[in-house]
């Protein structure tokens, strides 16, 4: 708790020295989230090059937005996943293309065994399919708690939820993401 106070408080007067027009306290800023939020979107879209954009597309946002940002009692990283997560909506709302099977085939293939690259590809797929028929916030608390490794108090914090609440959603979600992963098989 502590560490998080610490962590608010730099993030407040780096937030302060931005607005004032300090640009290399914005660029702090960028080096202390810029890992965090391109693993959330990372685990969001398919190809890292997506990501990468993206990720620069939170950045410019929140940087073109800092002005207008007010200190509300919750973290500046909570602020960066809401803005990480409205540039995603609008990368798929922009994206609306599909890829070939053709396209698909001539990709070079990396792994050594074909055999067991099938299987982990078709894992993957069940896996997603599965994740995807999930309401929304269950696959937000499942991305954000077990793919990015967040910690509860983050986790609460971004959705804003109490930690009690983030677990007994993570709970839930797992368990229905389980039995949707038995129905499958």
């Amino acid at each position: 708790m502590f560490e998080s106070q610490n962590v608010a408080h730099a993030d407040a007067e780096l937030i302060s020295r931005a607005q004032a027009g300090e640009n290399e306290a914005f660029g702090e800023l960028y080096e202390r989230y810029v890992a965090l939020i391109y693993r959330y979107v990372l685990a969001r879209v398919d190809a890292e090059s997506d990501a990468e954009d993206i990720t620069e597309v939170v950045f410019l946002r929140t940087f073109k937005a800092l002005h207008r940002y007010i200190e509300r009692g919750r973290p500046f990283s909570a602020f960066l996943y809401q803005v990480a997560r409205n540039a995603l909506v609008d990368h798929y709302r922009q994206q609306r293309k599909t890829e070939s099977i053709e396209a698909a085939e001539k990709l070079p293939s990396l792994a050594p065994d074909p055999d067991e690259s099938l299987i982990a590809k078709e894992r993957a797929v069940v896996l997603r399919r599965a994740l995807a028929e999930l309401p929304a916030d269950y696959q937000e608390v499942i991305r954000l708690r077990i793919m990015l490794a967040l910690p509860t108090t983050i986790v609460g914090e971004w959705l804003g939820r109490s930690e009690g609440a983030v677990r007994v959603l993570l709970h839930r979600a797992l368990k229905t993401l389980r039995r949707q992963l038995v129905g499958s098989i």
